[in-house]
């Protein structure tokens, strides 16, 4: 009877044992997917709890807000900064676009640990942890300062085209995101910065050593021996000594060997291209007069202060009272060349500009025209011989050779010249190579405003050469400067033994060797330059700036020694310096230059200190960040789920 049962009602059971196999599939896919699910838009949305900091609890949508945030506030630093660079033209301008965009965002700090695409939670929570400690710390950026910020980077070239188009790029077309993360990103830098200021501190005892450094001063007498001034002494080459030469580095390219030589034949490349000339488009500039006005008032003191005459020196007071004047006097009155005499001066200027402006955006507009083309068309069709120009270099060129041609061999990109980027591409040219063989270049930009594009043509990888005869001429050269500069070494270091027995003088007159006396050099020459100091080698008569040889003359004052000599491999060239006189560090001017050793003794140790403040771990021990969920989705960079609330 139950038998019957089951095979009369047979369908029905297994129907329903279908049914019972696929509601545990979907009872299991569910468990296992409902953690993400519920990240991603479920009811929960944000509010899931990610970790805590200093027992406060944080969830997945504060954490995510911040990260967004700080992100799009970092990348809009830096986009900033590299828009506006080329509008930005004197030292001031740049100061003040430096301290409007990288100088407030601590981006480049968090993208060292943060990565783009999947960011580590207990590294976001340690992040969070340092903003929140800012904040308590009193360092809380408003919305006031940061429009306050904006409206600075106004003044050195932002428009409102500019700022929308960073809005949609790095915070898809939110702008509160964007206002609400250079708060954040402000905050953090501006809580890193204090905290350089105040815990590096600058040791007095690394102050006057560093000062030292700074002040000390000698004076030498040179004798300056080069290959290039013996070449005539070098007789005739022997051929089996060109050719031990050619073998041994012909497979080098050139400069590549260790010792320097290399014969291979470089890379060449045919190419042809368009130019955009400013000058065509000056005619369509558009220049007003409040434009020349306003470029006047911005200029005044960088182009057109008038600089007064340096009084003689019959007519200077004495030291003291002049002093004491200077101290109780009002600052002197600027004075400006006259509006009037300088506006056809600034209009040109500006209309040269927007000619180049106007160039830049014709050439962009045919490369981008070129490109939608499925076959290279003649670029010749882009030319009207005036405004833009096509020009077919005949024969293959070196990167060298191309390096040499007017106007394009000193064009470059933000990131290539012209001569490295063209040359570079013809290695596997549509395979590897940045752009192939028929493809148009991105826009290269001359010294005048001008733009280049161009296209290569025909390609010669590099290759040994076939014989010796084929780089005779650069053998031999390269033979005879190596035997020159052989000579001229043999020459320093019997000058040098005989300086040592009837003095540098009388030496050099028996050798026929030029001695040359420099003025007082410190070790280094300390600048000001865009609200930064730069440090440059002092300039020695007939050597230059060169850094190995002021070393080696500091270093021969600081054991004793009497003369030393130099070799420079690389210049081909033998130094042979005598020590006439040492200065030591003058008291008097430590107060003076204190401002400037204790920024480079302050900011060296500060960055130490600074190091180990910022450092994660550190954080993470002082702030106490615990993180619950280690692997997390975030939510949206709207910064709220579909099942979030307001």
């Amino acid at each position: 009877m139950t038998l019957s049962f089951f095979r009369r009602h047979r369908k029905y059971f297994m129907v329903l044992m279908f049914a019972a196999v696929i509601s545990m599939v979907l009872f299991g896919t569910w468990q296992y997917m409902m953690r993400s699910w519920s990240s991603w838009f479920g009811s929960e949305g944000g509010r899931q709890v990610v970790g805590t900091i200093d027992g406060r609890t944080v969830r997945a949508k504060e954490l995510g807000e911040f990260y967004y945030g700080v992100r799009a506030a970092g990348q809009a630093s830096q986009w900033w900064a590299q828009a506006l660079e080329a509008r930005a033209v004197t030292p001031e301008a740049k100061q003040r676009l430096y301290v409007y965009t990288l100088g407030m965002t601590a981006w480049p700090i968090l993208a060292q640990t943060l990565k783009a695409e999947k960011p580590d939670t207990q590294t976001l929570l340690t992040w969070l942890a340092l903003y929140d400690e800012a904040r308590r710390n009193g360092f809380d950026t408003s919305e006031a300062q940061v429009r306050t910020r904006l409206e600075g980077l106004m003044q050195v070239g932002l428009t409102p085209e500019l700022l929308g188009r960073v809005v949609e790029e790095v915070a898809g077309r939110q702008q509160s995101l964007l206002m609400a993360g250079l708060a954040k990103d402000m905050t953090l830098r501006a809580y890193v910065n204090w905290l350089g200021e105040t815990t590096g501190g600058a040791v007095e005892q690394e102050m006057r050593r560093d000062f030292a450094r700074l002040d000390e001063r000698l004076k030498v007498r040179l004798a300056v021996l080069k290959a290039d001034d013996v070449l005539g002494e070098v007789k005739d080459v022997p051929q089996d000594v060109l050719q031990q030469q050619f073998d041994k580095y012909k497979a080098f390219l050139p400069g590549k060997s260790p010792e320097g030589y290399g014969y291979r034949i470089a890379d060449k490349v045919a190419l042809e291209y368009l130019v955009a000339d400013p000058a065509g488009f000056e005619a369509a500039a558009k220049v007003t007069d409040t434009d020349v006005r306003a470029y006047y008032d911005a200029q005044k003191d960088a182009e057109f202060l008038v600089e007064e005459e340096p009084k003689k020196e019959d007519d200077k007071k004495d030291a003291v009272a002049d002093a004491d004047e200077k101290k109780t006097a009002a600052p002197p009155e600027k004075k400006y060349r006259p509006f009037e005499e300088v506006r056809d001066e600034i209009r040109k200027t500006l209309v040269h500009r927007d000619g180049a402006r106007l160039a830049r955006e014709r050439l962009y507009a045919n490369v981008a025209e070129v490109r939608t083309m499925k076959k290279s068309p003649d670029l010749g069709i882009w030319a009207d011989g005036k405004q833009v120009r096509h020009v077919v270099l005949p024969g293959l060129h070196t990167a060298e050779a191309l390096a040499q041609l007017e106007g394009i061999g000193k064009a470059r990109t933000e990131a290539d010249s012209f001569p490295a980027y063209a040359v570079a591409a013809i290695e596997l040219v549509g395979e590897k190579g940045r752009i192939g063989k028929g493809e148009i270049s991105d826009v290269f930009l001359g010294a005048d405003g001008e733009g280049y594009a161009f296209r290569l043509t025909a390609v010669e990888a590099n290759r040994e050469p076939a014989n010796l005869d084929e780089v005779r001429d650069r053998v031999l050269a390269d033979v005879r400067r190596a035997k020159a500069f052989d000579i001229v070494r043999e020459k320093g270091k019997q000058l040098l033994e005989a300086a040592s027995s009837k003095g540098a003088e009388a030496a050099a007159k028996d050798a026929g060797v030029n001695l040359v006396e420099s003025d007082w050099f410190p070790r280094e020459q300390v600048i000001p330059y865009g609200g930064r100091w730069l440090s440059l080698p002092p300039a020695l008569p007939e050597v230059g700036t060169n850094r190995i040889v002021v070393a080696e003359c500091f270093r021969m004052a600081a054991d004793g020694r009497q003369r030393t000599l130099v070799t420079l491999a690389q210049q081909e060239t033998v130094v042979v310096a005598e020590l006439l006189d040492r200065k030591a560090a003058r008291e008097a001017a430590f107060d003076r230059m204190r401002p400037l050793v204790a920024q480079r003794v302050s900011g060296k140790l500060a960055g130490e200190a600074l190091q180990r403040l910022v450092d994660l771990g550190a954080i993470q021990r002082r702030m106490t960040v615990v993180a619950e969920m280690t692997d997390v989705v975030l939510p949206s960079r709207q910064g709220r789920d579909e099942g979030d609330e307001d």
